[in-house]
């Protein structure tokens, strides 16, 4: 028995996109998108990385939802775009990490008061950790340049993702001599004492929780470091200045 197959099938979204004033949440809408975008449909790449579609994507994980929108599906397109951010397509890692007005606007989250809302907090985490991990020099030069990161990671701190990011800063960049760069900044910025200074009754109980949560964290990451990394004669200067 013999079948035919079709194997030049057009996705939905190719024909979607052919739509010259398609929107970006149509796009979104489509039940496939994702696994498409992870494909790297080039139409639908090329669609997203358009500069509004891309400034779009970073609004979405960064601003509160309208409050009158219908609660099952609030954070329906926060939730997509983080997804679409974080498929590790390296064009739109590349756009996102080179692109200062978009690390700009993202970066702008942090400077919410208090408390962050969690949802949207571990969408930016999500999204800032991929760029770390694939574009480490370009993202931890953006951060040197902001006087006020550190002073808002502690702010933020009783965020749990806030805590999980910084502590992916310690572990996570590569290669081995940016990541003692790192260190070294962040020991100058006195993350340590900042975060000791928050291990006080006087503090809500998150902050004070993940203040010290960070320190064991920080203790037994310097470690481990310390044990793979054998012969480094540079030693932690966070783990010295806790010891």
């Amino acid at each position: 028995m013999f079948w035919k197959f079709d194997l030049h099938t057009t996705s939905h979204i190719d024909t979607l996109l052919e739509k010259e004033d398609v929107t970006l949440t149509e796009v979104m809408d489509e039940d496939d998108v994702l696994q498409e975008c992870k494909a790297q449909n080039h139409k639908l790449v090329d669609f997203l990385l358009r500069p509004q579609c891309m400034e779009d994507l970073v609004t979405f994980i960064t601003q509160e939802p309208s409050a009158d929108v219908e609660e099952k599906v609030k954070y329906k397109y926060p939730n997509i775009s983080c997804e679409l951010l974080t498929s590790d397509v390296s064009q739109i890692n590349d756009r996102l990490g080179e692109d200062e007005k978009l690390l700009m606007k993202l970066y702008g989250f942090l400077k919410n008061e208090p408390s962050l809302n969690p949802l949207l907090a571990s969408f930016f985490s999500k999204v800032l950790s991929i760029l770390i991990g694939r574009k480490p020099e370009q993202i931890v030069n953006f951060l040197r340049k902001r006087d006020d990161f550190v002073d808002l990671m502690i702010k933020h701190i009783g965020t749990s993702a806030i805590m999980d990011l910084l502590l992916r800063m310690l572990t996570c960049i590569e290669p081995q001599q940016l990541r003692h760069d790192v260190l070294n900044w962040l020991n100058e910025e006195k993350v340590i004492q900042r975060l000791v200074d928050m291990v006080q009754p006087s503090q809500d109980e998150d902050r004070h929780s993940n203040a010290s949560q960070s320190l064991c964290e920080i203790i037994r990451l310097s470690r481990d470091q310390m044990f793979q990394v054998q012969g480094c004669s540079e030693p932690d200067p966070l783990l010295a200045t806790l010891e």
